[in-house]
């Protein structure tokens, strides 16, 4: 039989200057395609502004009104926004976190935490790995200065593992 040659790094000059030409015409493409945007588009600014010159002509007042409703309802939605933002950096987040940290206990794994800072709620989900130590895991966070009104939501034996760890879910309102 006889063997095999193959040529990976074939150096044929013809293909580089074929893919130098192919480059620079995409290049020339992209310059040209840039030129024709930035032409439309300063022609679009120049039709907008003439378009609200009639409006304004033809409406007078109208067209004030307008901006000043959409201005005021814009200001709206951003000072509603601010609020929210103030209002979540003002939560004694900390209290929060080291409520959860002091009833740690290496036979509860947490999985997740999603405060809800508008109705200071908390739902905390994880896995315990027996139903004594989710219990006693419940009786620490009620017995927390931070927190009050925790209860089991959720739980569920997770049968698939040797081990049939407890999932919970649990919600609680903190102070």
């Amino acid at each position: 039989m006889r063997p095999l040659f193959l040529d990976y790094r074939r150096d044929d000059p013809a293909q580089h200057r074929v893919g130098l030409l192919v480059l620079a015409l995409e290049m020339a493409g992209v310059v040209a395609m840039g030129i024709s945007y930035f032409s439309l588009s300063a022609q679009a600014v120049r039709l907008e502004d003439q378009v609200a010159k009639v409006e304004h002509k033809l409406h007078p007042g109208r067209s004030g009104a307008k901006a000043s409703v959409a201005d005021t309802q814009q200001a709206g939605a951003e000072i509603k926004v601010a609020n929210d933002v103030i209002m979540q950096l003002s939560m004694p987040w900390n209290e929060l976190f080291n409520a959860l940290e002091e009833a740690n206990s290496s036979n509860i794994a947490l999985l997740g935490i999603e405060p809800n800072a508008a109705k200071r709620l908390v739902r905390v989900s994880g896995e315990a790995k027996n139903s004594a130590a989710l219990f006693a895991y419940i009786r620490i966070l009620q017995a927390s200065k931070s927190m009050s009104g925790v209860y089991l939501k959720h739980q569920q034996v997770q049968e698939q593992n040797p081990e049939k760890p407890i999932r919970f879910t649990l919600d609680a309102s903190w102070i």
